[in-house]
C-alpha cells in the first residue's frame, strides 16, 4: 500500500524506479531577490548572518547539534536556486506548491505523492532537492540527499558544484552520503563532491542523546569502575565510563560515546530516565562545579541544559519517576520435563521464562533461532526449596532494606549458597544426553518471569554461561547454578525493587542452546524509529564478532543503520559505521533488504500482542558467515518514547 509521511529531510517518498538524464546547469547567476525572497527564501547564501535566517534545529535529526538549511532547485528556470527559510518550510513539497506554483492535482495529498513521485523517482524530474547540514561540533558542513532519492551521480556532482558556488563555505561543502547507492556515487564523483569521512564525523561529536528528558538528582562525578551498591535512585550519575551495569539512577552521563541499543541504554530508555554522552564530561566545568548539588539535568535532541535545583521542585518530580504499582509474577512450577523452544509459545512464560517463550514465538513464524531446550521453573524452585524461609526474612530485614552494602553482602552470601548446593542427578544426567555428540558449544541463558516483559525489560540483568559440548556433570552443573544464582544479583534486585517487583516470586527457567558459531556479526534492533515518529521505520546497531553492541565499552561505535519501511521498497540510512572496521560495512545491502524484511515482520506479528505497554519489538540477532543468514537470539517487546519535537505531526 502507498502511503505518505513526513520525512526528516522535509520531503514524502514513495517507491519508483528510473534513471535521470543529465540536465547541463546554467552559466548565469540567479534572478535578484524579491520581497518575499528576503522573507522565505534567498539565492545564495554569503554570510554567516544569512544562514542564521534560514537555519533551524529539527530536533528529528540522528545526530545532536546540527543546524539544516534546506535548498531546491529549479532545472526548468534555469536551475534557479532556493535556500529555504527551514523552519517555515519544513517540507520541500509546501515551498514548490505555494510559492514556485507546482501543482499536477486539485487535492494536496494527491499532488504530495505526485511530486514525491516526479521529484525523487521518476527521470523527468523538475527539482533537486537536499539540504544543507552544519555538524556544529565537528564543524562539517554537509550536503544531503534523502537515502531514498535516486539521482545519478553525474548530475548529483553538477548539483554539488553549482550549489558549493553559492554558498559562503563552498570550499568546506563535502558531501555526506546516507545510503548504501549514494555511498557508491561519492566513490564514482571523488574529489568533484568530497565525501565526509564519518568516522572523523563521530570522532568529533561532543554530545550524544541517547534517552531524552529531564531529571533531577544529587550529581555524583564517578572515576574509574561504577560501584552499584554507592549510588542511588536520587543521584545523577557522570561517569568517566560506560558502565557494565547500572542501578536505578536519576539519570546517566558518560563521558564517552555510546552504543545506542546497549543493555546501559535500553534499561534508561525502560526506566524513562535521561541518559547522555558529553567527551569529558568528569573533567568539565559546567559539571564539576555542580559536584554534590542537587541539580537538574534536562536530555534533549539537538542540547541540554544543566543547573542548580531546589529541593521543593526535585521533590515533585520525583514524586512521578517511580511505578506506583508492582506485580508479582506468576508462575507454574508443576512442569517439570525438558522442553523444546520450538514448541513454546507466549503463555508458558508461566514455566519457561518470558525470553524462551518468545522465542518458541519467533519459530512458529518460520524465522531461525538457535532453537534448544529449556530447564522449567520447577528445577529452580526446588534447588531453593529448603532456602524460602531465609530469603523471605532477609527481604524483609531493616538493614537489609536500607543499607545498599548491607544489601550487597547479604545477596553474595545467598548467591554462594545457591553455586554450592548439589543439584538432582537425574536432571544433569538428562541435559548431558541432550548436548553429548554435538560439534558445538552451547550456552546456558536465563529465561524468567521477571525480565523481558512489556513495561519491564531486564536488559542484562542476569547471566549466561558457555560450556563444552561434551562437557562433564560437573561443568553442567556449575552452569545451572551460576545462571540460576543470578537472580539475586544486586543489579537484578535493585532493578526489580524498583519497579515493585514481588521478588520470593522471581524464577529462573535455564534456556540451553547451541552456541552460534561463525558470525559475521551481532546486532540489535528495534523496530520503530526512535528519532521520528513521523518516519516509519527499524533502527540497526550491528558490530563485528569481535566487538559487541549489548555491553560496548567507552567510543565503541557501532554500525548505525535506519530502514524505511513506509514505502513499497526498503530504504537505508547510513547513521555511523563501525568503529572496529575503518569505515567499511558489516551490512551489505542484500543483508539490509534481508533484515529489514525479518524485523518487520517480527513487529507485525509480534508487538500488538503486548497491548499500550509496547510499540515495538527489541531483537538481538546474529549474522552468520557463508550464506549470510540471520539467526534471531531474543525478541522482546519495548516501549519506544519520543520528545516533542520527534512526534507525529501532519505533512
Amino acid at each position: 500500500m502507498v502511503g505518505f509521511v513526513r520525512l526528516a529531510a522535509g520531503v514524502l517518498l514513495l517507491a519508483c524506479a528510473g534513471s535521470t538524464p543529465v540536465v547541463e546547469p546554467p552559466t548565469h547567476t540567479d534572478p535578484p531577490a524579491t520581497e518575499v525572497e528576503t522573507e522565505t527564501f534567498a539565492a545564495e547564501i554569503p554570510d554567516a548572518e544569512t544562514w542564521s535566517r534560514l537555519a533551524y534545529r529539527p530536533e528529528y535529526q540522528t545526530a545532536a547539534r546540527t543546524e539544516v538549511v534546506k535548498l531546491l532547485i529549479d532545472m526548468e528556470d534555469d536551475w534557479r536556486t532556493y535556500f529555504l527559510d527551514s523552519a517555515e518550510w519544513e517540507l520541500h513539497f509546501n515551498f514548490a506548491r505555494e510559492v514556485i506554483g507546482y501543482q499536477r492535482h486539485e487535492d494536496e495529498a494527491a499532488d504530495h505523492r505526485a511530486f514525491n513521485l516526479e521529484q525523487y523517482r521518476r527521470p523527468g524530474r523538475r527539482f533537486l532537492l537536499a539540504s544543507l547540514v552544519h555538524y556544529l561540533d565537528a564543524d562539517v558542513w554537509a550536503y544531503e540527499m534523502v537515502p531514498g532519492d535516486t539521482l545519478d551521480a553525474e548530475r548529483l556532482g553538477r548539483a554539488f558544484a553549482h550549489v558549493r558556488e553559492r554558498i559562503y563555505f563552498g570550499e568546506n561543502l563535502r558531501f555526506r552520503p546516507l545510503s548504501p547507492r549514494q555511498e557508491a556515487h561519492a566513490r564514482a564523483l571523488g574529489d568533484a563532491a568530497p565525501a565526509v569521512d564519518l568516522a572523523s564525523l563521530m570522532a568529533n561529536v561532543a554530545y550524544q542523546p541517547l534517552v531524552t528528558g529531564t531529571a533531577y538528582g544529587y550529581l555524583r562525578i564517578v572515576r574509574g569502575e561504577l560501584d552499584v551498591s554507592a549510588l542511588r535512585p536520587n543521584d545523577l550519575v557522570v561517569s568517566e565510563h560506560v558502565p557494565s551495569e547500572l542501578p536505578p539512577v536519576s539519570a546517566l552521563v558518560t563521558s564517552t560515546l555510546q552504543a545506542p541499543l546497549a543493555h546501559v541504554a535500553i534499561l534508561s530508555r525502560n526506566r524513562g530516565t535521561p541518559d547522555m554522552a558529553f567527551r569529558d564530561a568528569i573533567n568539565q566545568e559546567r559539571f564539576t562545579r555542580l559536584e554534590g548539588q542537587l541539580v537538574k539535568l534536562t536530555v534533549g535532541p539537538q542540547e541540554f541544559q544543566l543547573e542548580a535545583a531546589n529541593v521543593a521542585e526535585a521533590e515533585e518530580a520525583w514524586r512521578f519517576r517511580r511505578p506506583t504499582e508492582g506485580f508479582t509474577p506468576r508462575r507454574d512450577d508443576s512442569v517439570e520435563a525438558l522442553r523444546e523452544v520450538c514448541d513454546l509459545r507466549l503463555e508458558d512464560v508461566l514455566f519457561a521464562g518470558a525470553k524462551a517463550a518468545q522465542l518458541g514465538e519467533v519459530c512458529r513464524l518460520g524465522v531461525e533461532t538457535p532453537g534448544g531446550f529449556v530447564v522449567p521453573f520447577h528445577h529452580y524452585r526446588q534447588h531453593i526449596a529448603s532456602l524460602e524461609s531465609g530469603i523471605a526474612s532477609m527481604l524483609v530485614d531493616g538493614a537489609f532494606r536500607t543499607d545498599a552494602s548491607a544489601r550487597a553482602e547479604r545477596l553474595g552470601e545467598l548467591r554462594a549458597i545457591i553455586e554450592r548446593r548439589r543439584i538432582d542427578r537425574r536432571l544433569l544426567r538428562q541435559i548431558r544426553r541432550r548436548l553429548r555428540g554435538s560439534t558445538t558449544r552451547w550456552i546456558f541463558r536465563s529465561s524468567t518471569n521477571a525480565e523481558d516483559l512489556p513495561g519491564f525489560n531486564g536488559a542484562g540483568l542476569y547471566r549466561s554461561v558457555v560450556v563444552d559440548a561434551n562437557a562433564s556433570e560437573r561443568a553442567i552443573e556449575d552452569a545451572l547454578r551460576e545462571v540460576w544464582s543470578s537472580v539475586w544479583l544486586q543489579r537484578a534486585f535493585e532493578e526489580r525493587d524498583w519497579f515493585r517487583i514481588g521478588q520470593a516470586a522471581v524464577s529462573m527457567a535455564v534456556l540451553i542452546q547451541p552456541f552460534v558459531d561463525e558470525v559475521v556479526g551481532n546486532g540489535v534492533a528495534i523496530t520503530r524509529n526512535p528519532f521520528d515518529e513521523g518516519r516509519p521505520g527499524l533502527f540497526v546497531n550491528v558490530q563485528t564478532r569481535e566487538g559487541s553492541v549489548t555491553g560496548a565499552g567507552d567510543n565503541e561505535i557501532p554500525e548505525q543503520v535506519l530502514i524505511y519501511t513506509w514505502s513499497e521498497t526498503l530504504e537505508f540510512e547510513v547513521v555511523s559505521r563501525s568503529s572496529r572496521t575503518e569505515g567499511a560495512a558489516i551490512l551489505e545491502e542484500a543483508d539490509l533488504e534481508a533484515l529489514g524484511t525479518l524485523l518487520q515482520r517480527l513487529h507485525d506479528e509480534l508487538h500488538g500482542r503486548y497491548g499500550a505497554a509496547a510499540n515495538a519489538m527489541d531483537v538481538e540477532f546474529l549474522l552468520r558467515e557463508g550464506e549470510r543468514r540471520f539467526v534471531v537470539v531474543q525478541a522482546r517487546p519495548i516501549l519506544v518514547r519520543y520528545a516533542e519535537g520527534q512526534q507525529w505531526r501532519d505533512p
